[in-house]
């Protein structure tokens, strides 16, 4: 099960979408094929953006689109018990936290 820190220290996205692409595979690799192939709407990566960090792409709203739809795939695939976000205290740590009990 994944749990913790999937990224830490950037808001990069050509560093962010790896992670959590490769962590939504873990999860669900079905929900993460469509970024191999379009059947759902998603626009695929680029293979010069996967081989160039500083291609053009990472910043476009293609990649914005591919990024907030893999963020959503997260929150909705996150284990039981746990969310996918951002750690409290620091924006920039993406992983799987323990969901807070509302008996406190």
């Amino acid at each position: 099960m994944l749990h913790g820190t999937i990224s830490h220290g950037t808001l990069r996205p050509q560093d962010l979408l790896p992670r959590f692409l490769e962590a939504l595979y873990a999860l669900d690799p079905a929900a993460a094929e469509p970024y191999r192939i379009t059947p759902d709407g998603f626009p695929p990566i680029p293979d010069h953006a996967l081989e160039d960090e500083d291609a053009e792409w990472w910043e476009t709203e293609d990649c914005a689109y591919v990024l907030e739809r893999v963020t959503e795939k997260l929150e909705e695939s996150a284990p039981e018990g746990t969310y996918f976000g951002t750690l409290e205290g620091d924006g920039s740590d993406f992983g799987f936290w323990p969901l807070e009990s509302e008996e406190a």
